[in-house]
């Protein structure tokens, strides 16, 4: 079972137009549209619990500070499934993306599909993007986001750099409504997504631009699904000083 769908779905926006998504700083030439305070929007942490055909298997967390001007997300993500008392398979990976103005200036991503590891990294020199990964490097232009979920100012593009094989991911999203989600055990009305193309997967914003839930197909058939434990500052964490 490879996941890869996990990290390659990104967060899209609330109806055709965007949604409101804390701070965004207007984006200097050649940067997309970013959140500028992610941790105004979220809090510290971003935590959700996954699930596979309904059953915990693992975790997803992204916390987020400032060092300067820079705002730098950390990303993790555990899974593991087992069988009896044995581990039949484990997948992790870890990335951490770093924005200035709007602008991503760096990303550095690692994955362990079951022993099975690769590695991805971006960094923005001058109007360029250096990508280099699995199947090698390549420059291409540094208004993209990285497919790391929580920045909903994504809505406007139809490519995104998938972080698990290196690549640009060519994607489009259907709109399919508002639908109710539960949210730290509250239900929450929040706008529902189907992406498809490069990238196949649901996703789920709040009126605010807030990641709140993601589902996906894995590639032995199983439903994975996200389910939002901390997606808001009041649900246990709080946005600080760094």
């Amino acid at each position: 079972m490879r996941l890869v769908a996990a990290t390659g779905a990104l967060a899209l926006a609330m109806n055709a137009t965007a949604p409101s998504s804390g701070s965004a700083a207007a984006p200097q030439e050649g940067c997309v549209d970013a959140v500028s305070d992610p941790r105004g929007l979220y809090g510290d942490e971003l935590r959700f619990r996954v699930l596979r055909d309904g059953r915990p298997v693992g975790a997803h967390r992204v916390h987020f500070r400032n060092d300067g001007d820079r705002v730098i997300a950390d990303t993790r993500f555990d899974l593991e499934v087992r069988v009896l008392f044995f581990s039949a398979y484990r997948y992790s990976y870890r990335s951490q993306d770093v924005w200035r103005d709007g602008c991503l200036v760096s990303l550095s991503a690692e994955t362990d599909d079951n022993g099975s590891l690769s590695r991805v990294t971006a960094e923005r020199r001058g109007d360029e993007l250096h990508v280099q990964g699995p199947t090698g490097g390549y420059v291409t232009d540094p208004a993209i986001f990285p497919t790391t979920h929580w920045n909903a100012s994504v809505v406007d593009s139809d490519r995104v750099l998938n972080t698990i094989n290196g690549r640009v991911a060519r994607v489009t999203v259907e709109p399919l409504g508002p639908s109710t989600v539960m949210v730290a055990g509250q239900p929450v009305t929040a706008r529902h997504y189907r992406y498809s193309g490069d990238l196949h997967t649901e996703v789920w914003y709040d009126p605010d631009g807030r990641w709140v839930k993601m589902r996906f197909e894995a590639k032995d058939g199983s439903t994975i699904e996200y389910e939002c434990e901390v997606c808001r500052p009041e649900h246990g964490t709080s946005p600080g000083s760094a």
